[in-house]
C-alpha cells in the first residue's frame, strides 16, 4: 500500500447575507469552478485555496486584526493567522470581497470611487503582480481576522492524490461590496439559499462534491445566519476525514460517527 498523500492547508470562506428580498431565506455566494480545473472541476464551491507562503509573511500578519482566541487543537498563533489570512486573500480574489477596513476605522467602500482601483488590485493579485501586504501598505487596510467564524474542518479522504486540510469560515457579506466570480478560476456564481442549492442539487441542476453537499445540509437546519454562527461549537472543528467506498459499484463516503466507518478501510 502506497503512502497516502499529505494533506495541504487551505481556507474555504461562507460568504453569507440575509435574504434577498427582505423576508427571503438568507443565501450564501456560490462560485462555479472551471471545466479544466485539476481539482473539483466544474462543480460549485465557496471560494478558497490553499495557505501560501506569503501568507505566512509575518510583516503581513501584523496587519491581520481583530484575531480571536485559538480554538482547541488549533495550530499555533501565527499559523491561525496565516489560515485566516489565506480566507481573506482567496476570498477576494475569488469573490473580490475584502474583508478590510481602514488604519483610521473607515468602511471600504467597493462600490464608487475605489471599485476599479480594488478591481486592478485583484487581477494583479491573481497575476502575481502585487500582494496583500502591498495593497495593506498602499491602502492603509488592516485584514479582519474577526469577521471570519470558525465552522468546521475536512480532510480530502486518503486515496485523493489531492488533498487538503481544510478550515471552512464562516463570513457576512461586508457593506458596500459585491462579489463577483473571476472568470479565471471560476466560470459563473449566485447568490442562493442552502435549500435551493439542495434541490437544485438533486435534480442535477447544481454540480456539488460531497463535502460542499454536506456543509449545505448541516447549514439548512439554520433559520437565521446568527444561528449558524451561535451553533459552532468545538467538536465543529474536529478535523472530519470521510472514507470512500463502494456500493454497488459505485463510489460512496462513509463519516465519523456513520454505521461501519471505524471498520471500514481506508482505500488506497
Amino acid at each position: 500500500m502506497t503512502e497516502p498523500v499529505r494533506p495541504v492547508d487551505a481556507s474555504t470562506v461562507i460568504l453569507v447575507r440575509n435574504g434577498v428580498p427582505v423576508g427571503a431565506p438568507w443565501q450564501t455566494f456560490m462560485v462555479r469552478r472551471h471545466i479544466k480545473s485539476d481539482f473539483a472541476a466544474d462543480v460549485f464551491v465557496w471560494p478558497g485555496g490553499k495557505v501560501d507562503a506569503s501568507d505566512r509573511d509575518p510583516e503581513l500578519l501584523e496587519q491581520v486584526v481583530g484575531h480571536p482566541l485559538l480554538p482547541q487543537g488549533a495550530p499555533g498563533p501565527a499559523e491561525w493567522k496565516a489560515i485566516r489570512m489565506a480566507a481573506i486573500r482567496e476570498l477576494f480574489e475569488e469573490a473580490g470581497v475584502l474583508l478590510a477596513r481602514r488604519e483610521d476605522g473607515g468602511l471600504l467602500d467597493l462600490m464608487r470611487e475605489d471599485a476599479d482601483r480594488f478591481d486592478r488590485y485583484r487581477r494583479q493579485l491573481q497575476a502575481g503582480g502585487t500582494s496583500m501586504l502591498e495593497i495593506a501598505h498602499e491602502e492603509k487596510l488592516r485584514y479582519l481576522a474577526d469577521a471570519l467564524h470558525p465552522f468546521s474542518r475536512w480532510i480530502t479522504p486518503v486515496p485523493f492524490r489531492r488533498r487538503f486540510d481544510t478550515r471552512f469560515f464562516v463570513a457576512l457579506a461586508p457593506e458596500r461590496q459585491m462579489p463577483v466570480h473571476d472568470r479565471t478560476e471560476t466560470t459563473a456564481s449566485t447568490w442562493i439559499s442552502p435549500d435551493d442549492a439542495l434541490q437544485r442539487y438533486e435534480e442535477g441542476e447544481f454540480p456539488l462534491v460531497f463535502a460542499t453537499e454536506q456543509h449545505l445540509r448541516r447549514m439548512q437546519a439554520f433559520s437565521s445566519i446568527d444561528e449558524m454562527i451561535a451553533a459552532c461549537e468545538i467538536a465543529d472543528l474536529e478535523p472530519v476525514t470521510p472514507k470512500v467506498i463502494e456500493r454497488d459499484g459505485q463510489q460512496g463516503f462513509l463519516l465519523p460517527g456513520d454505521d461501519g466507518y471505524e471498520a471500514a478501510p481506508q482505500l488506497g
